[in-house]
């Protein structure tokens, strides 16, 4: 055996050990008996009085306000960023229209102060439809930006429109940390 093969199977041999660490993420946690007895005991009744009623309030109240404006989830994204103003523009022509004229009723509702009927508050307002369209915007301007070496260490320098150097402005024309 030569020299160089004996020294890469010791090498090997002693490695061997480190690589088989099991990462801290991985590794089995071991409670103490206070966590235990919180699992056990006190964390099904936070669940279940506290932070499950407070959640599904919150989740209800949020579908009663805009079945009662008449909007969907999506209608409240903010179209200045650039992802959802790439996504709008993907939209058919009947979506667009659609969301567009929703917005506006929701508009001139708030401002006279009054709701929908309850017999058209009977949608699902949670339905994503914009989804698969910020899919496809994410793609194309993750393409965008390996094809212009456009690199996360660069944003500040884009950021700004006035000058270039580095303005934090807000619904600039990349997207800003």
């Amino acid at each position: 055996m030569t020299f160089y093969r004996a020294v890469t199977k010791t090498l090997l041999r002693t490695m061997a050990a480190e690589r088989a660490v099991v990462p801290w993420y991985h590794e089995e946690k071991v409670l103490s008996p206070i966590e235990q007895f919180c699992k056990a005991n006190i964390y099904p009744i936070w669940f279940k009085y506290v932070k499950g009623p407070f959640d599904r309030y919150g989740y209800e109240s949020l579908v009663s306000e805009l079945r009662g404006h008449g909007l969907m989830l999506d209608d409240q994204l903010n179209d200045k960023e650039p992802l959802i103003e790439r996504a709008l523009e993907l939209l058919p022509p009947d979506l667009i229209m659609g969301r567009y004229r929703r917005l506006m009723r929701a508009q001139e509702m708030y401002a006279k102060k009054i709701h929908l009927p309850l017999s058209e508050q009977n949608y699902d307002p949670m339905i994503p439809y914009m989804a698969p369209f910020m899919e496809e915007a994410k793609f194309q301007l993750q393409e965008e930006q390996e094809l212009l070496q456009f690199h996360p260490w660069d944003r500040r320098l884009f950021s700004g429109y006035n000058t270039g150097l580095g303005e934090s402005t807000p619904y600039s024309t990349f997207m800003t940390w």
